[in-house]
């Protein structure tokens, strides 16, 4: 009897599969929105105090190269370009989402796919192919796994992130069966960082780390290193350490069958903070818009939400940036001030101001169930909210957002894509031409050299 294949064998196959295959239209349609989204978020995130550090740390450890540090007249070799682009793409929390293990795919796939494209100055058709192979064999692995790891406190960007990057990585490559097999098995077998990290720079720090495993575990591979082929199923391996021995093999078989950038899509964020939040605040601007409410005349707002979204947002009366980017009190706040979150809200000027902290001690998170007049569907996400808005003269008014705007369920418009791309390259202070941009990126499988894009 032929014994099943391990894992890794499967990834492998998998990828080699992708390479081969026609992806459907909706699918490299999806893709190139991220590129354009995650490329926004890099540039805004590249003028960041954490991300400045970070830069003159690893230019420092890195050699020159031929890969643009995007939002800097400044190239590194692959590694170096992948670590500073994938912690500049989450240093804002702007990036993408999606609830395949509840990972921000986009911003560690790409920074390692257009490192190493820039590296062997490949086409945007071989960019986009190899950024669309990245998040289907990382997604694969989620659904494998369940949100279970998440739920346990592993910060599964960092963990699968490795493996997403790592099979982008190595579909660029072009590298044989046996190389994909030990550049992944390298990848994965780091595992990755804790949730205990939100609040803090970590948090995008190793969101860089996993784009940078992703091109040095390819290395390593060509260069004939190897790691544990069976680092999956060892009983010292990651299924029994991270998820008490729970992997659902079915996901895996069904790479390049079914596809995670339509089932169960991704999420464009409309505001730069954690997308826990965003389904609330939409739910307080469509009361305040719809009643015409002042905020002077505002008593309470009680967000009823689920597990998730209060294991997310910790922070009730932030001190610091990073805090309020995973404040649910902070977002509200914002939204009833100003009538928006944007990338220039994210200061202490407006984290401390009188009137944000008023707001934000008139807002109450409470964990509980669906109401009971909303059933469990395709149109509910996993981070829905129920917003109950009391006025000081008495009104009572509720509104419950199954799926916030520019989730895959809602999505942003082309024109709201545009705008926000437009709102990053602002905020990054660069030279860049907005629609010269945008153009050579929602268009990149018309380009001929990576090197060319920024």
């Amino acid at each position: 009897m032929k014994s099943e294949k391990l894992v890794i064998e499967k990834l492998a196959a998998g990828i080699i599969n992708l390479n081969s295959i026609t992806f459907p239209e909706k699918v490299v349609s999806i893709a190139k929105k991220l590129i354009v989204d995650v490329s926004g978020a890099i540039l805004a995130g590249s003028c960041t105090r954490s991300v400045c550090s970070i830069f003159d740390a690893v230019s420092e450890i890195y050699s020159p190269g031929n890969c643009n540090i995007i939002g800097r007249k400044k190239s590194l070799n692959p590694a170096g370009a992948a670590f500073i682009n994938g912690a500049s793409a989450h240093s804002l929390e702007f990036d993408d989402n999606c609830y395949a293990g509840v990972v921000h795919g986009s911003a560690v796939v790409f920074p390692a796919v257009f490192a190493f494209a820039q590296h062997r100055a490949l086409s945007g058709l071989d960019l986009l192919k190899s950024f669309i192979v990245g998040l289907e064999i990382e997604f694969a692995v989620a659904k494998a796994f369940s949100n279970s790891i998440y739920d346990k406190g592993w910060w599964t960007t960092s963990v699968l992130g490795s493996v997403g990057s790592a099979a982008g990585v190595a579909s660029l490559a072009k590298i044989n069966i046996r190389e994909i097999e030990n550049a992944l098995s390298l990848a994965i077998s780091g595992v990755g960082a804790t949730r205990a990290i939100r609040g803090t720079s970590a948090k995008h720090y190793y969101c860089g780390r996993a784009a940078e495993s992703g091109v040095i575990s390819n290395i390593l591979a060509m260069n004939g290193s190897n790691g544990p082929l069976d680092v999956f199923e060892d009983r010292n391996g990651i299924i029994s350490i991270l998820n008490d021995k729970v992997f659902e093999h079915s996901y895996i078989n069904k790479i390049g069958k079914e596809f995670g950038l339509l089932n169960p899509g991704v999420d464009i964020k409309k505001y730069p903070v954690c997308y826990a939040s965003h389904a609330a605040v939409d739910g307080v601007k469509s009361i305040i818009d719809s009643k015409n409410i002042s905020i002077d005349n505002i008593d309470k707002i009680v967000c009823t939400v689920p597990p998730i979204i209060a294991s997310n947002l910790t922070f009730q009366n932030p001190k610091t940036v990073k805090e309020a980017q995973f404040s649910l009190e902070f977002s509200i706040a914002m939204m009833l001030k100003y009538g928006d979150i944007k990338l220039e809200h994210l200061s202490s000027e407006y984290i401390m101001d009188s009137d944000i902290k008023k707001l934000i001690n008139k807002v109450e998170m409470n964990v509980g169930d669906l109401p009971k007049n909303v059933k469990p569907s395709t149109k509910v996400c996993p981070e829905w909210s129920n917003v109950e808005l009391f006025t000081k003269s008495g009104e009572g008014h509720e509104k419950f957002v199954g799926a916030p705007l520019g989730s895959s369920i809602n999505p942003l418009t082309g024109n709201m894509l545009y705008k926000k791309f437009n709102s990053c390259v602002k905020f990054s202070n660069t030279k860049f031409v907005t629609k010269s941009i945008y153009e050579k990126l929602i268009n990149i499988e018309k380009v001929k050299n990576c090197r060319e894009l920024f």
